[in-house]
């Protein structure tokens, strides 16, 4: 992620982006970034509970009653207390133009350098007209905007459904599949997708592909994921295995082993 960029997430329907995009919302706020949210999906509440369901490590979303009311409350202000974070009262408001106001507000006059949209496709879906070239013209203003104001944006976008294998079942993500419009790809500075587990498409995995790189010019697996029901966490598969791993005995019986997590 770098300062005057445009950044794209992709997936299909129902594969874990909006929960992938609140664990950069949380590794950026947890290193002192300044956030924007524009989440056009769900009430800002929701993102609320969900931010901190994550700095808590306790799915809240799923079950409300692992953290007290008292605990959520301290969760909340551990997280936010200290931090810049704002978060655009939608009313299911998506005009592009309207939009594209709240940014510049949020980078002149509230400082914020990261805004995340969540998605770009509910942007056009409920106006008349030629989805395609609306496409077009949000992401060109976009793009603009990082350029203009110096923020990162990073923004989620829906796949085209494919034919053969869809992207629920395992199937294959690529840029050609980016629903409604080639702008997205070509404006956008880093595309990042999120696919399935062929192998086990029920399974909790998911398989980071890095599908557009302008810097380097880098792409392809990006690392795999895997979603914790618990905590409500997306945790590198690595660390998820030795999490799951049991402590070792000596042959006496004495546990001498610790097993490593991510908080070391």
């Amino acid at each position: 992620l770098h300062p005057g960029t445009l950044t794209t997430i992709a997936a299909g329907s129902d594969t874990g982006k909006t929960t992938f995009c609140k664990e950069l919302i949380h590794h950026l706020l947890t290193h002192e970034q300044k956030v924007g949210v524009i989440a056009l999906e769900e009430s800002n509440k929701r993102t609320l509970l969900g931010l901190v369901g994550i700095h808590l490590s306790k799915n809240l979303l799923v079950e409300r009653d692992q953290a007290t009311d008292d605990e959520v409350l301290e969760g909340f202000d551990d997280l936010f207390g200290d931090r810049t974070y704002y978060l655009f009262d939608h009313f299911g408001s998506s005009d592009i133009d309207l939009i594209c106001s709240r940014i510049q507000y949020m980078a002149k006059a509230l400082d914020i350098q990261w805004v995340i949209l969540d998605h770009i496709s509910i942007l056009v879906s409920a106006q008349e007209g030629d989805e395609r070239r609306m496409l077009d013209a949000a992401c060109t203003k976009l793009r603009t905007l990082c350029s203009q104001l110096g923020i990162g944006i990073i923004m989620v976008s829906h796949l085209r459904r494919p034919d053969g294998r869809g992207h629920e079942d395992g199937g294959n993500v690529s840029l050609s599949q980016l629903r409604g419009s080639h702008a997205i790809a070509q404006l956008s500075d880093s595309c990042i997708g999120l696919q399935v587990d062929p192998d086990d498409p029920d399974s909790d995995v998911r398989h980071i592909k890095i599908l557009k790189n302008r810097y380097t010019g880098e792409t392809g697996h990006g690392g795999t994921l895997v979603y914790d029901r618990e905590t409500g966490r997306l945790k590198e598969m690595e660390l998820a295995f030795l999490e799951d791993v049991p402590p070792m005995q000596s042959e006496q019986g004495d546990e001498n082993v610790n097993v490593l997590t991510d908080e070391g």
